[in-house]
């Protein structure tokens, strides 16, 4: 009993480590917009440790919620700057949003979209959001670069980060082969001593922060433009359902009524942006670095629970997050390793054409794109449009049509 206590709340740990990044970034991006960094940070982590929390205590789910980085992303990037709005009418659209998710997720709207998806795409995007996580974890660690002439290439291994994030994903895949269960921790932790032995990382002097700002973002929402950003609503709405949709599919637990679980994580997520806009920070997500815990063996709403509480304390340590965040090759092992895991038992013996092609698809742009959403929409489009040309369309459901025409407009008019 108590192995499996320690192996949760060190799941829940290393789940917590891996969303630094993503806690750190976002309200940076915000802070570009116009907000004040210290409250958008605030804002941030408040919203992600009440979300992950209520994902365990109340959904039962071993899963985390963080700041979404593509979405606010293309908030600030592709609806802020563009359009010319501030950034309290991109959180208003994100508050509107959330209530419509919020609809979704405790209506039959939720069953009848969720049922909708086949089976290959559900399976597509757990095999893509395994890919997404290595390709982070190896970004992280200089392992893989941008390339002038291809869309990435090999990283340099004589760089200090690349040689602690192959060092500590070394010691990982060494321990994993050996039969022990936290390998992904002690390869991080590798990789944090051989960083710290080398000077690579520094630990601030003065690690703890009071946590401020909360007052100049919280409630700062301007609906004045709302009905002109209301394309902006619907894809925010729609990217959010699915990409929740494919997180759950991938790593949710499933020990009560699928249906149940399926609805309380939705319910709790949707809640969660709502509160998150209110305090004054951008979308949450399910977090895919939750693979964390499943790579030590975490399966429990604890794990949750153990990663709401570390959310937390970071929030009283921003200078220590902020100096991992500088040597993240201290988190690549992890990810790298948590994204294999992910890959296990994929079923690639397909029959259609519209099955394969579709299959692909999701594990093609998924990473590419850095988006499960992106993917998901891409292979439901792809699979609708083949099953047509295969004389099938009348079987296909009519649901279908609806997501595939709904994705069409997003790429057309609502990304960045």
């Amino acid at each position: 009993m108590r192995g499996s206590w320690r192996r949760e709340f060190l799941g829940g740990a290393l789940t917590a480590l891996s969303l630094l990044a993503s806690c750190a970034v976002v309200p940076a991006l915000w802070a570009k917009a116009g907000a004040p960094f210290v409250g958008a940070y605030a804002a941030a982590l408040i919203s992600a440790f009440l979300a992950t929390f209520f994902l365990g205590l109340w959904a039962r789910q071993p899963l985390a919620a963080a700041p979404a980085l593509g979405v606010n992303v293309w908030l600030v990037y592709g609806v802020v700057y563009p359009l010319g709005v501030s950034w309290q009418a991109a959180l208003a659209a994100s508050f509107t949003a959330s209530l419509l998710f919020l609809l979704t997720a405790l209506t039959p709207l939720r069953r009848i979209l969720a049922g909708a998806v086949p089976a290959v795409i559900v399976q597509a995007v757990r095999g893509g959001m395994g890919l997404l996580v290595v390709f982070m974890g190896l970004q992280m660690g200089k392992l893989v670069v941008g390339s002038p002439l291809a869309v990435t290439m090999l990283g340099n291994l004589s760089e200090p980060m690349a040689f602690v994030a192959l060092a500590g994903l070394a010691v990982s895949l060494a321990l994993w082969a050996m039969g022990v269960h936290a390998a992904a921790f002690w390869g991080a932790f590798a990789a944090a001593a051989l960083a710290l032995l080398e000077g690579f990382l520094v630990v601030p002097d003065a690690p703890f922060l009071l946590p401020e700002g909360l007052d100049r973002v919280s409630l700062a929402l301007d609906f004045a433009h709302i009905w002109e950003l209301s394309g902006v609503v619907l894809a925010l709405w729609l990217v959010l359902f699915f990409d929740t949709l494919g997180v759950f599919a991938a790593l949710g637990e499933r020990g009560e009524p699928c249906s149940l679980a399926e609805k309380r994580t939705f319910a709790v997520l949707a809640a969660g942006n709502a509160a998150a806009a209110l305090f004054g920070a951008g979308p949450l997500a399910l977090a895919k670095e939750s693979a964390a815990a499943r790579a030590v063996g975490a399966r429990t709403p604890l794990a949750a629970c153990a990663a709401a509480l570390c959310l937390l304390f970071v929030l009283f340590v921003e200078p220590v997050a902020a100096a991992v965040l500088d040597f993240s090759a201290i988190l690549a092992p992890l990810l790298v390793f948590s994204g294999c895991l992910l890959l296990k038992g994929l079923r690639l013996d397909w029959r259609e054409p519209s099955e394969h092609a579709s299959f692909f698809a999701v594990l093609l742009i998924t990473p590419l794109s850095f988006s499960l959403s992106t993917g998901l929409g891409a292979g439901l489009i792809l699979y609708v449009f083949l099953e047509v040309f295969a004389g099938r369309g009348k079987k296909v459901h009519p649901v279908l049509f609806f997501l595939a025409g709904c994705f069409s407009l997003y790429f057309a008019y609502g990304t960045p």
